[in-house]
């Protein structure tokens, strides 16, 4: 059985200072999910969901965003990194995936953690299309913390109600039909969210 695609051994940035790397390297010790050495080819459903942190950061635009931007809407929320090959592996397959669900009542959401917004826009510029969705800038890594996103790539999913629901530690298929028959199954309004009992009330 192949490992997780994760930037577990990739050094963090040096702009973590040694307090930040010191809680880093202390979470990383722990496993956040129990089936994380799987390889996380689409999401699994958190073992406990739970209400979703705060997510007040600011985008690379210089916006201000947080989860009440977001409210009523499933949100994909992708922590992520420039010097974590996945990660950058990713990121066109995220583009595609938000291009997928425009229009619905769906968000993709980047947080990158602890680096500068010159180096966020030089990878982004040599991507074949720009992403159009919100990329957010952690630069302390204390949000990723607070959501528990201990290495990138870390995908979480939040359900319209505003509750952690799916997840998954390493490199993601986000071009999976499976995968997006189960955001689909989240989307306010939808076939399937009708049928599992998400959908909106009257």
């Amino acid at each position: 059985m192949r490992s997780v695609a994760v930037c577990r051994s990739c050094a963090w940035p040096r702009c973590f200072n040694r307090g930040v790397l010191a809680v880093v390297l202390l979470l990383l010790a722990a496993p956040l999910w129990a089936q994380s050495g799987i390889p996380a080819q689409i999401l699994k459903p958190l073992a406990e969901p739970r209400a979703a942190p705060a997510l007040a950061l600011e985008a690379l635009d210089g916006r201000e965003y947080g989860l009440a931007d977001f409210e009523g809407r499933v949100i994909l929320v992708n922590f992520w990194a420039t010097w974590c090959p996945p990660c950058r592996k990713e990121m066109p397959a995220l583009a595609r995936l938000a291009q997928h669900f425009q229009g619905e009542a769906f968000e993709v959401v980047g947080v990158n953690v602890g680096e500068s917004v010159e180096r966020i826009q030089d990878f982004l510029q040599t991507l074949p299309v720009l992403p159009a969705f919100p990329m957010l800038l952690d630069p302390d890594g204390s949000v990723s913390q607070a959501w528990h996103a201990r290495v990138v790539p870390t995908t979480l999913v939040v359900d319209r109600n505003g509750h952690l629901v799916l997840g998954a530690v390493g490199e993601v298929d986000f071009d999976s039909p499976d995968l997006r028959g189960q955001l689909q199954a989240l989307i306010p309004g939808s076939g399937d969210a009708e049928g599992n009992g998400t959908a909106p009330a009257p």
